[in-house]
């Protein structure tokens, strides 16, 4: 048998490489490689959530600069007698709505993505389902304006499809990737309570 004996800082040393090995393959263990790519995926969507709010702000003035109708006169007569101001007025504030939701929604993922967790608030997954029906319903409105299709309009709606896809798409991405996060999150928490 084989006795050796170690010197107080040969034992340091050896629980010190003991350790770093320790913590090198706890930082390249699946979960952790999959929670580092969640994060870098939250906050990159956060910023997509964001730039698809102005989206709609685009395509408004886009459509008031070229002279293009927001509405169409048989809209106007299956509103019932309600005034287009109204109506105008309703859209305006919905829209406004939906862009303060998207930014909510986009730097609370981007705060999340990055561990800033005095600014990352957790009502903003409530949001982001909200967001996930609405897109399902404009995705619904599209799809069907494009069955009722007439005329020369075909490139705007499949662009409107499109983008209303990845809109859709970005949101149920960020929505998955928070929940991964925060499973992780408590995981390691419990880790560390039971140390």
């Amino acid at each position: 048998m084989l006795l050796m004996i170690l010197t107080g800082d040969q034992i340091v040393e050896a629980a010190t490489e003991s350790t770093i090995q320790n913590n090198i393959n706890a930082l390249n263990s699946p979960e952790a490689i999959n929670f580092r790519r969640n994060s870098n995926t939250l906050s990159i969507l956060g910023a997509g959530v964001i730039i698809f709010g102005f989206w709609s702000v685009i395509k408004i003035v886009t459509y008031v600069a070229l002279g293009i109708p927001l509405y169409s006169d048989a809209d106007v007569e299956a509103a019932g007698g309600v005034p287009i101001d109204i109506i105008v007025t309703v859209l305006y504030c919905l829209l406004t709505g939906d862009i303060i939701v998207r930014l909510i929604v986009g730097l609370c993922a981007r705060a999340e993505g990055k561990h800033h967790e005095k600014r990352q608030k957790g009502f903003y997954l409530g949001f982001t389902v909200w967001e996930i029906l609405f897109e399902i319903f404009s995705v619904y409105s599209v799809i069907v304006q494009f069955l009722n299709l007439k005329g020369n309009d075909f490139i705007e709606v499949y662009v409107s499809i499109f983008m209303e896809m990845s809109s859709l798409l970005i949101l149920i991405e960020v929505y998955i990737a928070a929940l991964s996060v925060r499973k992780y999150k408590k995981r390691m928490a419990l880790q560390q309570k039971e140390k």
